[in-house]
């Protein structure tokens, strides 16, 4: 059975998909044999057939006033991905050139303090690569680490996957943890597998995981779906850092 799932990946719709593979089946067919074998509303099949013949994977001819559908070569599939991959590539160059231009707007219309909420993984995941992309080599990220709710497994294996990105990048980590995490922390970020880490460890737990650099200050809730506050304020992160090297003085190597 030919997986469908693969050939909706190049934008094809549920329908467009049962009609497309009707085709192949049929071969050249009219609207009336294409309803009956592939189950889709009548009404929509002139739409979907047009947009197949946009992608070029079928072709459409009048025959004694009937039109008349057939597919055309399935190799036809290759020759749209490659040029959509051609298109994409001119997108991208074209993004490239006026990039500088959309940051320079981005940051003169910021503000000089901001709080941005997100959630859940993919929160994390823009917080976090942007982390990596900020900070230079040799700058230093400091974190407060908290326990990591329902979805510790996922949130484990991310911040490790960060870890490596500012590792490689020769980003300093300096580390705070819980004293009960200890051990699975050692084998985790140990000094020996990741040099510019550094970690102690304090008798408190929280739910709540802070990360400061530079001006920002990144609080992270661990509940059953994550919560991030990002705030953009150097008075804010100044503070935080007072408070981290507070609780770094006194924490445990």
């Amino acid at each position: 059975m030919t997986d469908t799932s693969v050939i909706k990946e190049i934008g094809l719709t549920d329908s467009a998909t049962k009609v497309y593979l009707t085709l192949l089946e049929l071969g050249d067919s009219t609207r009336g044999d294409i309803v009956n074998k592939s189950g889709v509303a009548g009404s929509k099949i002139y739409e979907i057939l047009e947009k197949l013949q946009e992608k070029g994977l079928i072709s459409i001819y009048t025959q004694n006033n009937v039109k008349h559908f057939k597919p055309t070569n399935p190799k036809q599939l290759i020759i749209y991905l490659e040029d959509q991959k051609e298109h994409i590539a001119q997108v991208e160059h074209q993004i490239n050139t006026i990039l500088p231009k959309l940051l320079a707007e981005f940051q003169s219309s910021k503000e000089e303090q901001e709080v941005g909420l997100l959630s859940g993984l993919k929160g994390l995941e823009i917080i976090f690569r942007e982390q990596v992309e900020l900070l230079n080599t040799g700058d230093t990220c400091y974190v407060i680490g908290g326990t990591r709710g329902t979805e510790e497994e996922a949130i484990q294996a991310f911040f490790e996957k960060i870890h490596l990105l500012r590792e490689k990048k020769k980003i300093k980590t300096k580390m705070l943890f819980n004293l009960h995490q200890k051990a699975s922390t050692e084998r985790l970020y140990s000094s020996k597998k990741y040099p510019g880490t550094k970690t102690r460890y304090i008798p408190h737990t929280s739910p709540v995981a802070i990360n400061v650099y530079k001006d920002r200050t990144v609080i992270i809730i661990f509940g059953k779906k994550v919560a991030v506050i990002n705030i953009t304020s150097q008075d804010v992160a100044n503070s935080f850092m007072e408070y981290f090297d507070l609780l770094w003085e006194q924490a445990k190597p």
